[in-house]
């Protein structure tokens, strides 16, 4: 009633109040724009939005504002929604979920089941926390290594419901564990439980964990990168690396779209593949890298077919063994870690600009004009994002940590978050 009065009264006034909430309501989409609420950021493309952010940092790195500890041992990243931190760890032999407050307090905690340990994979001593959590709306959702799927609360970490991926889905768990972040599209979510009777892929309620489709044509294990959501030409396509390599399914039924078949190879039987990245998309091009012994990087374009969409080998090469740090794209070209060193490669051709030593083998993500480059022994880069010349602008070496360095950093409200182990160091990056 009183803004129609405002209105009759004075239709000056009232469209200075409509301005005045239309700004209010668009400063709050960009608050909500600068959160990092699953793992690569808010595209799951490493990539975040943010500017302003320092070009050059002083010698020994920007400041330190805080290092927080306490949450237990692993890789997975941290998300970040509003003034919050969620945090998983390795808390003795249990995976637990921790909501932490900017300055490092303890909200809540809760317990998510065993988490993996090195008895899961006597071949490999690299126990902990494994996927970064999700965040949709009130709602946390968490996929444990050794295959427990389950949804919190964000205001108090109460739980909403859980499903085994192994007992109920068909599940195996991979050799390293799941390591997968899940997917939201709408009222789905989406992720991989790899059964070879049921279906790679799998889609439940996101409300209630009740399954909605299962990928019955698509039947292979599961592997360690995390699914993407893509439009091509008009078809939504869930896209990510399984065991037989690229492969594409439909949000709305899991029937398969396409594949491209990259298969990496490893020493044992048991780990005749191991493809640690998601893919990323752009331009009608969808690019991938792993190594161990595999054939590299490739892009695959995206054209339109009779039955939707058909992925042509745009090109490969043998050189690009990345691990599990991703890459990203930006303006065309593809900036990535290869084995030690750091490159730059053209999208659609594969042609290298440019390649460097930097902080050593890690992972990366963009922000501003600049890459943010981890390596795993703790050294942290800053480079150009621009496809003339390598151009490392700062380094420094994170204060402490434990055992290798895996974990992606997370950019968010002017602040570079950085785990190592139990140590989650957060730094000043806004000017």
């Amino acid at each position: 009633m009183a803004s129609v009065l405002v209105f009759a009264l004075h239709p000056f006034v009232g469209r200075c109040i409509t301005a005045l909430l239309l700004a209010v309501s668009l400063q709050a989409a960009l608050l909500h724009t600068a959160d990092w609420p699953q793992f690569r950021g808010p595209n799951r493309d490493g990539r975040s939005p943010e500017t302003g952010l320092l070009k050059k940092w002083p010698d020994g790195g920007p400041k330190l504002l805080r290092t927080i500890s306490g949450f237990g041992g692993g890789y997975s990243s941290p998300v970040i929604a509003g003034e919050r931190i969620y945090i998983s760890g390795k808390v003795r032999d249990e995976l637990k979920l921790f909501c932490l407050d900017q300055s490092g307090n303890k909200i809540w905690e809760t317990p998510h089941g065993l988490a993996f340990r090195e008895s899961d994979a006597p071949h490999s001593p690299y126990p902990g926390a494994r996927a970064a959590p999700t965040i949709d709306g009130n709602t946390i959702y968490l996929l444990g290594g050794l295959g427990r799927l389950a949804a919190y609360r964000t205001r108090d970490g109460e739980l909403i419901w859980s499903v085994d991926v192994v007992k109920e889905l068909g599940g195996r768990v991979p050799p390293w564990g799941y390591t997968e972040s899940v997917l939201i599209d709408g009222d789905k979510l989406i992720f991989s439980p790899g059964s070879e009777s049921k279906g790679t892929f799998a889609a439940l309620d996101k409300k209630t964990g009740r399954l909605i489709w299962q990928s019955r044509d698509v039947t292979e294990r599961a592997e360690y990168g995390s699914p993407i959501l893509i439009e091509t030409d008009g078809v939504r396509q869930v896209v990510t690396m399984s065991r037989g390599g690229l492969v594409a399914v439909s949000p709305d039924n899991g029937k398969l779209l396409w594949r491209h078949n990259r298969v990496a190879k490893m020493g044992t039987p048991e780990s005749t593949t191991a493809h640690g990245n998601s893919p990323v998309y752009a331009d009608g091009y969808v690019f991938e890298a792993t190594a161990y012994h595999t054939r590299g990087g490739c892009a695959v374009s995206l054209k339109p077919a009779p039955n939707g969409l058909e992925a042509e080998l745009a090109w490969e090469k043998s050189k690009l063994n990345c691990e599990h740090g991703g890459y990203v794209v930006v303006d065309g070209h593809i900036y990535m870690n290869q084995g030690a060193g750091w490159s730059c490669l053209e999208l659609k051709t594969g042609k290298e600009r440019w390649s460097g030593r930097g902080p050593g083998k890690g992972s990366i993500i963009y922000a501003d004009g600049m890459l943010y480059c981890l390596g795993e022994n703790g050294r942290m880069g800053l480079i150009e994002a621009k496809p003339d010349e390598f151009n490392q602008v700062s380094v420094f070496d994170l204060p402490e940590g434990e055992g290798r360095c895996w974990t992606h950093p997370v950019i968010n409200d002017g602040k570079l978050y950085l785990r190592w182990g139990d140590k989650l160091h957060v730094y000043k990056i806004q000017n």
